[in-house]
């Protein structure tokens, strides 16, 4: 369907394995958008009175039809998930550039599930899901972490022109159910303690980088 891939990756973080599924055009077409979809996804694998903090409570972060676009607004990506401040169905919202490169790893939604057994940091791409070891990280505010992913990747990955990074600080680390999770220095999805949840799930970072562009 245009303006998606029609894939998801979907990331189970206890062993660090993952995998994609299709979603089908109907599916797209009944949900609309990235807000529609997220939704669909949020209440179809999380489980009735899921606590916030467990590992099954998912993550899901999502982009929609005009990411990766020069349409105004294009710029915004999603974070989904049951809330640890109120217990219910939750959004949270960030601009920046951080949704373009989502939109280039061609995946329409990025799912987290579970927790990992050691504190990482996730590389999302188009030529590859890796995990890296987060222990000189953990503990740093979200600027210094940012930085350190960033000149990673440029360190490493030469096919990654640039990149997008989301990250926590010592409150998502720590559990403070207001903790948000940062991008591009200055941005912020705010709402809803989504820094905590990812914070639960001793998950540092994403950083996202790819070729990819949708019809």
């Amino acid at each position: 369907m245009k303006g998606f891939y029609n894939q998801i990756l979907k990331i189970n973080l206890s062993d660090q394995s993952y995998q994609t599924e299709p979603v089908a055009d109907d599916i797209l077409e009944k949900y609309l958008g990235g807000k529609g979809l997220a939704t669909h996804l949020l209440l179809e694998n999380n489980p009735p009175g899921v606590d916030p903090m467990g590992p099954e409570n998912h993550l899901i972060f999502i982009t929609g039809p005009v990411s990766g676009t020069p349409i105004w607004g294009s710029c915004r990506y999603g974070v989904y998930t049951k809330s640890p401040q109120t217990g219910f169905y939750s959004e949270s919202y960030s601009g920046g550039t951080v949704g373009d490169y989502m939109a280039r790893t061609g995946f329409d939604a990025v799912m987290l599930h579970g927790a990992s057994p050691d504190t990482c940091w996730i590389e999302v791409s188009d030529q590859g899901i890796f995990f890296h070891d987060a222990g000189d990280l953990w503990g740093l505010d979200t600027f210094e972490t940012e930085d350190r992913i960033k000149s990673w990747i440029k360190e490493n990955r030469p096919d990654a022109r640039k990149c997008g990074v989301v990250c926590i600080g010592p409150a998502g680390e720590n559990g403070v159910s207001f903790a948000v999770i940062e991008n591009d220095y200055w941005r912020s999805a705010g709402r809803t303690g989504v820094g905590a949840v990812i914070g639960s799930k001793k998950i540092k970072a994403i950083v996202f980088w790819g070729n990819q562009k949708k019809e």
